[in-house]
């Protein structure tokens, strides 16, 4: 496998995604204003999370492009991690987002890994830990493709494309 990142459309072809970068931006949910006193206050909501996510790769071919359209929906298996702190003796996790399958480990805060025992969708069973520590994943996103490019440097023999997407 060249990469851990998945698109359930299109696809990869051999040499299309060896060292692939991946961003995750928060998306805006609200915005920054100053009350009468000069303080800063949010007008948002705060209580969930969307991603922007803009892959980029440079190999020696391109994402293959069938199906791959403006607007088209996705899934996104990400190469980027996401982190979640748990409490001692917490041992029933609810991720924030849907993980790709075998992506969930959980460390506790002397680096030792915990055993998952079950998970299932966003739910996941730790071996009971004594102490507190941190669960980490690859998130399965739903997306929507904003925009995507396709670059190919001739003499350098290299291609590259970069892909933008949207959390539905």
């Amino acid at each position: 496998m060249e990469s851990e990142l998945t698109i359930n459309i299109g696809g990869l072809p051999p040499f299309s995604a060896r060292g692939c970068e991946q961003v995750l931006i928060p998306i805006t949910q609200g915005d920054f204003h100053r009350n009468v006193y000069g303080e800063l206050i949010y007008l948002g909501d705060d209580t969930h999370t969307k991603y922007k996510s803009v892959v980029k790769c440079s190999d020696k071919a391109a994402i293959a492009t069938n199906g791959l359209y403006r607007g088209r929906e996705l899934e996104l298996g990400c190469i980027q991690r996401l982190w979640q702190k748990f409490e001692e003796n917490q041992r029933d996790i609810r991720l924030d987002k849907l993980p790709v399958g075998g992506s969930i480990f959980a460390y506790d805060d002397e680096n030792q890994e915990i055993t998952i025992m079950h998970s299932q969708g966003k739910s996941v069973q730790l071996q009971t830990p004594h102490t507190k520590g941190y669960i980490c994943y690859r998130p399965l996103l739903n997306v929507r493709v904003v925009q995507y490019s396709l670059s190919t440097n001739e003499w350098g023999v290299r291609v590259g494309w970069e892909m933008e997407c949207e959390e539905i």
